[in-house]
């Protein structure tokens, strides 16, 4: 069940003794057809040889070079409004560099290094849109996660998050919504 999208917290605060989510995380698989299972979602992030942001979707087959800060702050001109999110709410370009008149490859050049850009490569795994699987903020949340590894805002690149960055990572992604 989706909840009644209680699974986002400002939906449930008029109400929150009544608001219930059961958060479960499971790999998905149709026996019978699948050797393997997979997670829901999956993001990946690689440092690559271009002075740009390049925002890839898997399961909606595109992809798009961003130059430019106008760009990203665009959510309207692509399908990748959502991903352009999660590299905001991230901190890798803070919301406050909108309209900053800054050069994205500038940012960068600070991030990675000179020359260099990012890829940031998403994928939701056989779940349609609008299911209410609450899937938008658990991609939201792999990428707040992955990208603020990458960026050096947590203590460790692998294993559990700890519980302030878990926080901080699942604020983000409520903020990408």
């Amino acid at each position: 069940s989706h909840s009644g999208w209680s699974d986002i917290f400002f939906l449930g605060m008029d109400y929150p003794e009544g608001a219930r989510v059961l958060n479960i995380s499971v790999d998905l698989g149709v026996y019978g057809r699948d050797m393997d299972t997979r997670p829901p979602v999956e993001v990946f992030v690689r440092v690559i040889p271009e002075p740009v942001l390049r925002l890839t979707s898997i399961d909606l087959k595109t992809t798009k070079d961003i130059t430019d800060l106008t760009d990203l702050f665009n959510f309207g001109n692509d399908y990748l409004g959502l991903v352009k999110a999660g590299v905001i709410a991230s901190g890798l370009i803070p919301p406050s560099f909108e309209g900053s008149g800054q050069s994205l490859g500038e940012i960068l050049s600070h991030v990675v290094g000179p020359g260099l850009g990012l890829e940031v490569v998403t994928q939701v795994n056989d779940i349609p849109k609008g299911s209410r699987l609450a899937v938008s903020t658990n991609l939201l949340a792999s990428e707040m996660a992955l990208l603020m590894r990458a960026t050096g805002q947590t203590r460790n690149l692998e294993g559990p998050l700890d519980e302030a960055e878990r926080r901080l990572a699942a604020s983000r992604a409520i903020l990408g919504e």
